[in-house]
């Protein structure tokens, strides 16, 4: 009898280290960058940092503008031109935010995010200070 209950109470803790564990591990953002940090992987979203709608989207930087392209449908909304307004002041020390807005309809604009430790923030921060 106690030897059925140690095996259930075992069951039990190796289901939840694993669950935990899964969860930890999904928490990490993965992302592509180049060695110059001019192109690279981002999340984007149209709404706010709190919506849980991110997409992702490859970026290339070219000079003062973004080129946005991505490989899904709903990705097909964020492709072109986009300029780098500002950085976003969001209390988040995982992950880096930046304002965007279209170059040919400044009405449109979205969040784009990135990991704080990418070789992309120097660049994107170098753009912000220039815009």
């Amino acid at each position: 009898m106690v030897a059925n209950l140690l095996n259930l109470i075992s069951v039990a803790v190796f289901f939840a280290l694993g669950f935990g564990l899964l969860r930890f591990i999904n928490s990490f953002e993965t992302q592509w960058v180049s060695h110059d940090g001019q192109r690279f992987t981002a999340k984007i979203s149209l709404d706010s940092a709190t919506d849980e709608k991110w997409h992702e989207v490859r970026v290339l930087i070219d000079g003062k503008t973004l080129i946005i392209s991505g490989r899904t449908k709903k990705a097909k909304q964020f492709r072109g031109n986009w300029n780098l307004s500002y950085k976003a002041d969001i209390q988040d020390d995982r992950r880096r935010h930046y304002v965007i807005s279209r170059r040919d309809d400044t009405k449109a604009t979205g969040l784009l995010r990135v990991p704080a430790t990418s070789r992309c923030v120097t660049e994107l921060d170098a753009l912000a200070e220039v815009n």
